[in-house]
């Protein structure tokens, strides 16, 4: 989920690429919704942090709810000990800065979607 179409055209772009299934989305709102409607499995929820109307923060905890064990992939312009300071993501949190490479985003995906799963 990104506001910015140009991140979100790369980002979605890139991933393919790599042979993710992508579904991009603008807002939070329409995240929540693809979350709800979508009948296929979704792994991973790409966020942009901040986003207006609904932060990914709150599309987050809102698709989580919808999608036991779902991982969650946090990024944004601004540097992640910002965002912690801010109390905005804990310390740990899955996260990428903006601007980052194709290449670095595919990499993450992967080792994130690689870890053991947590929780029941």
């Amino acid at each position: 989920m990104e506001d910015d179409d140009a991140v979100r055209t790369v980002a979605s772009r890139a991933l393919s690429r790599f042979g993710y299934h992508v579904l991009p989305v603008r807002r939070g709102e329409e995240a929540v919704e693809l979350a709800r409607e979508h009948s296929d499995r979704i792994d991973l929820l790409l966020t942009d942090i901040m986003m207006p109307e609904m932060n990914g923060i709150e599309v987050a905890s809102a698709v989580s709810e919808l999608r036991k064990g779902i991982r969650v992939f946090y990024m944004s312009g601004y540097a992640d000990q910002d965002l912690v300071r801010k109390g905005l993501l804990e310390p740990g949190t899955h996260f990428i800065q903006k601007p980052f490479t194709p290449q670095d985003l595919a990499t993450r995906v992967r080792r994130i979607l690689d870890e053991p799963a947590s929780g029941p």
